[in-house]
């Protein structure tokens, strides 16, 4: 594994890192940094100058992506190393801008195929009704503090997939950015540090409206909080963590699938292509860029089909070495 000193590159990183800072948003950062540091680390290791490198110091990089392995012997996914190979593409065009580079070598990579396939994170429209009915019976548990992590958790629910954004997204909104009376929500610095708006129905935004009125103060409680200016006032991390065990929980006591926050957003493209919406509806909807990404859901669907297909055609498989009819 690649050093983490990274004495030889410290200045680069932080000049790097400084000059991408305000094109991305605040979990891309986090991320890039991350990333970014793992490939200077790894040059730094090798004891390869990155003002030299050619192609074929950025195909030995991409080598030891892939021969890549835990403590535990898994390899890194795809995905895994397209984003750090994305990272080392946008580090190296950053030495290029600068003029410390008149090339840059990871542009000349092909990613490895990352397969497109939509996370099982996802519920069907009953699960979906069954899910958000027992997190709005929060006020029938009987331990303050269980109704009000239930509360939390409704909300977080209800808002999630009304709106579709991502959890990153919904934790960093201040109360400032929802026009509840409009039903919209005004994403100042969503993935890739852009603006958008986005929409709720009418029953999330009452929802909202109830929650910002007398429950947020419940929920919050007292304690001083670094992000008490913001709709769910804590970090992405304490949010995810609080509502993703309450929606264990509440997803094993009626035996659906397990779902986390980020299954809200999946489930409600499902949802709305299932029901006809168009495609491009769906994309501004999820705020993908590009249609090619919204276009996943297509791909679920038609497995959808697959599946009625094998279940209800008079000619299929019963398991048994023949067929029904």
């Amino acid at each position: 594994m690649a050093r983490k000193d990274l004495n030889a590159y410290a200045d680069l990183l932080d000049e790097f890192l400084e000059d991408e800072r305000p094109k991305v948003s605040s979990q891309g950062f986090t991320t890039l940094s991350k990333l970014s540091r793992h490939v200077l680390g790894w040059f730094d290791e090798e004891e390869i100058d990155v003002i030299d490198a050619g192609i074929a110091e950025a195909v030995h990089y991409q080598a030891f992506l892939s021969e890549y392995r835990s403590e535990s012997g898994k390899p890194y996914a795809a995905g895994t190393m397209i984003n750090h190979l994305k990272a080392a593409r946008r580090l190296f065009a950053y030495l290029v801008r600068i003029e410390r580079r008149t090339t840059n070598p990871f542009t000349e990579l092909r990613y490895p195929r990352a397969g497109e396939h939509l996370s099982r994170n996802v519920l069907s429209e009953a699960q979906m009704g069954r899910l958000l009915r027992e997190l709005g019976k929060f006020d029938e548990l009987s331990s303050p503090r269980t109704r009000l992590r239930r509360y939390r958790a409704h909300v977080a629910a209800e808002f999630l997939y009304s709106s579709g954004l991502r959890i990153a997204e919904a934790c960093s909104l201040a109360v400032s950015d929802l026009d509840l009376p409009r039903c919209r929500v005004f994403v100042r610095n969503g993935k890739g540090g852009k603006s958008r708006t986005a929409f709720l129905s009418a029953y999330a935004a009452e929802v909202l409206a109830r929650y910002l009125a007398r429950g947020r103060d419940a929920v919050l409680g007292g304690f001083a909080r670094g992000h008490k200016e913001t709709l769910f006032g804590a970090d992405k991390d304490r949010v995810a963590t609080v509502v993703n065990g309450e929606l264990r929980s509440v997803c094993e006591s009626l035996e659906l699938p397990v779902i986390t926050t980020h299954g809200f957003r999946h489930s409600l493209g499902t949802h709305l292509l299932r029901s006809g919406c168009d495609m491009r509806h769906i994309q501004a909807i999820l705020g993908h860029e590009a249609l090619g990404t919204t276009q996943i859901y297509t791909k679920v669907d038609k497995e959808d089909l697959k599946r009625s297909l094998d279940a209800y055609h008079p000619r299929r498989w019963n398991g048994r070495g023949g067929h029904d009819r």
